[in-house]
C-alpha cells in the first residue's frame, strides 16, 4: 500500500469505529494531555485546511506558540456537537492537503499515534500490518521537528514484533507501536518496553 492508501484505511477504520462510541464518551481524555476524544478528532482535520496564511494569522493570535494554537483551535472546533464532528471528518478522509513543512508520510505518522491517543483510553480494538507500523516508526525517529531525533539520541531502538530498529547506542526494545508512541512522547508505554536505555528515554520524556 501506498502512503495515501495506508492514510485512507487508517481515517475510515477510526471514524467507522468512533462512530458506534456513545456521544458521552467523545468527552473523555486521551493520550494527548487537556484533549479530549472530540479534541483530537478535531485535531485531525485541521492538517486539511490550513495554508500557510491562515497559519500566519493563526500564529499572530496565539503569541506565535503553534503548540497554544494547535491546542487551543483543536479544543474550540472539539467543542461542536458530535455529528458535526464525524461530518467534517469523513470530508477529509480523501484529501492530500498537508501543513506547511510536512509531507505525507508526516501526514500519516501523526495519524497513526493520534488514533492511538484515542483508542487505548476508549479500549477500542486495532490491528496495524507490519509495513505500515515501519514506515511511520522509520519516519517518526528521524523528526526533529517533534523534539524526536532529541528524545532517541543515542539510543537504539529494536521491535520486538517487526524487523525494524533504528539508532546506536544503549538499546530498547518494545512492540513497534509503543516505540512509535514513546518517540512521540507518551509515557503511557514505558512499562512496555525494555533495556539499559530505558531510563534514559524516560528521563528525557519527563522533561519534555
Amino acid at each position: 500500500m501506498s502512503t495515501w492508501d495506508h492514510t485512507v484505511a487508517l481515517r475510515t477504520d477510526l471514524i467507522e469505529q468512533l462512530a458506534a462510541v456513545p456521544a458521552a464518551r467523545w468527552d473523555e481524555p486521551t493520550l494527548c494531555t487537556e484533549w479530549r476524544v472530540r479534541d483530537v478528532v478535531a485535531h485531525l482535520v485541521l492538517p486539511e485546511r490550513l495554508s500557510v496564511l491562515t497559519l500566519a494569522g493563526a500564529l499572530v493570535r496565539s503569541g506565535f506558540s503553534i503548540q497554544r494554537f494547535v491546542r487551543d483551535d483543536a479544543i474550540r472546533r472539539g467543542s461542536v456537537p458530535v455529528p458535526e464532528l464525524i461530518a467534517a471528518y469523513r470530508a477529509g478522509i480523501d484529501r492530500r492537503t498537508v501543513p506547511p513543512g510536512r509531507n505525507g508520510e508526516h501526514l500519516l505518522a501523526d495519524l497513526f499515534v493520534h488514533t492511538q491517543d484515542i483508542r487505548r483510553p476508549l479500549g477500542l480494538p486495532w490491528h496495524h500490518d507490519p509495513d505500515l507500523l515501519t514506515l511511520v516508526a522509520g519516519v517518526v525517529q528521524v523528526d526533529s521537528g517533534l523534539g524526536v531525533t532529541r528524545r532517541v539520541e543515542g539510543l537504539r531502538l529494536r521491535a520486538t514484533d517487526t524487523d525494524w530498529c533504528a539508532g546506536a547506542g544503549a538499546e530498547i526494545t518494545g512492540t513497534t507501536e509503543a516505540l512509535i508512541l514513546a518517540m512521540h512522547g507518551r509515557t503511557v508505554v514505558l512499562p512496555e518496553l525494555a533495556g539499559p536505555g530505558l531510563d534514559q528515554l524516560a528521563a528525557r520524556l519527563s522533561t519534555d
